[in-house]
């Protein structure tokens, strides 16, 4: 039944059980390799500013939302002296990769796509990339994030390690 909101009707229609005629036998991502992420992880790193150096400190959570479909990651970060806050939605895509869209507390806003394979953890965006790699137990996640430079060089720009607490 439509509900009514300041005199506008919403309808609410689940699109992807329209698009997709698999739907109902689509692997949740609880049930993949992403499940591994799940839970509170200490933040700590350095990103580089130009030939400074500034720390990276602060907390990141990952959890499942929506009847365990997706992970929300929130990012809660300290760079230098700077807040920084992120949400991402990370949704499954056929195979083993990942759709990762995400908002930030500057108002930058994107997609990207993960894979994460024998604890090898990618991410690949519009001129932005991750590597990392996750120890056997799942508790740490150390890694470098790369900005596509105009000369077409990739540059480290971020060391980034997680911890699980």
């Amino acid at each position: 039944m439509p509900r009514v909101y300041n005199d506008v009707k919403i309808i609410f229609v689940s699109i992807v059980c329209l698009k997709d005629p698999n739907y109902m036998t689509m692997n949740k991502i609880k049930d993949s390799n992403y499940h591994k992420f799940i839970g509170k992880w200490r933040t700590s790193g350095e990103v580089r500013v130009g030939a400074k150096k500034l720390p990276l400190v602060g907390v990141d959570s990952y959890e499942f939302i929506l009847n365990d479909n997706c992970i929300l990651h929130k990012a809660d970060v300290h760079i230098g002296g700077e807040h920084s806050e992120t949400f991402e939605m990370i949704t499954m895509l056929p195979g083993d990769k990942v759709k990762m869209q995400y908002a930030n507390s500057r108002g930058e806003s994107g997609l990207m796509t993960g894979n994460l394979i024998n604890n090898m953890f990618t991410i690949e965006g519009d001129g932005i990339k991750f590597n990392g790699q996750m120890n056997n137990d799942y508790s740490v996640l150390v890694g470098h994030w790369y900005l596509l430079s105009e000369n077409g060089d990739w540059e480290q720009f971020i060391t980034l390690k997680l911890e699980k607490y």
